[in-house]
């Protein structure tokens, strides 16, 4: 069973962004009883090959390689933009990302005005070497409510956040660098992938 990830989390929330996105106390306490229950299927993935889950940061919902499509589904030409800056922010940052956009793809990115308090969340499902997805939901009414004047730069900072999850990057990482990945980073300077970002995903997939 894979936890969601995320959670870009906002503003007054005890946990601000959780795994595979950024997310709330409640789905934190049930991110921790999902991840007791997600290892055996973590241990499976690993009998049959791929990133190690030793890596510190390694998220086990992301996607077997570093090359992958994404779809646009149900988003004006806007947020179909922040999907593509995010695609290419991993792309050109020298982590060996190769992230497209196709109407065929079976992964999922899609924007909305939910009720939940986070501002990003990474869904995955399938076997990681077999059939791994994921839904990607951008929360424009959390992200509205808490950017200030800087909903632009917010939304790149999530979208991209989110983007790192397929790439196996977990949430906040236990590290005082910065990184894309920490829900406490300045979401209106911090848009792009990190250097330890960046390292952390090649050391995943090397």
């Amino acid at each position: 069973m894979l936890r969601p990830r995320t959670h870009d989390h906002a503003r007054g929330t005890a946990a601000r962004e959780h795994r595979h996105g950024e997310v709330s106390l409640t789905i934190k306490y049930a991110r921790t009883a999902a991840r007791l229950a997600a290892g055996t299927a973590l241990t499976t993935a690993i009998a049959i090959g791929g990133a190690t889950a030793a890596h510190a940061d390694y998220y086990d919902g992301g996607m077997p390689s570093r090359s992958w499509n994404v779809k646009a589904v149900g988003i004006n030409d806007t947020w179909v933009g922040f999907l593509d800056t995010g695609r290419k922010n991993w792309n050109n940052a020298g982590a060996g990302a190769n992230i497209g956009r196709t109407s065929s793809a079976k992964a999922e990115f899609t924007a909305g005005r939910y009720s939940q308090s986070w501002y990003g969340i990474y869904s995955p499902s399938g076997f990681r070497h077999i059939n791994r997805v994921f839904k990607i939901k951008v929360n424009a009414r959390t992200l509205e409510r808490d950017s200030g004047t800087h909903m632009t730069e917010w939304c790149r900072s999530t979208a991209t956040h989110e983007l790192g999850h397929g790439l196996s990057l977990d949430d906040n990482p236990n590290t005082s660098k910065a990184s894309l990945m920490k829900h406490s980073r300045n979401r209106t300077t911090v848009q792009k992938p990190q250097p330890y970002d960046v390292s952390e995903v090649k050391g995943i997939y090397s």
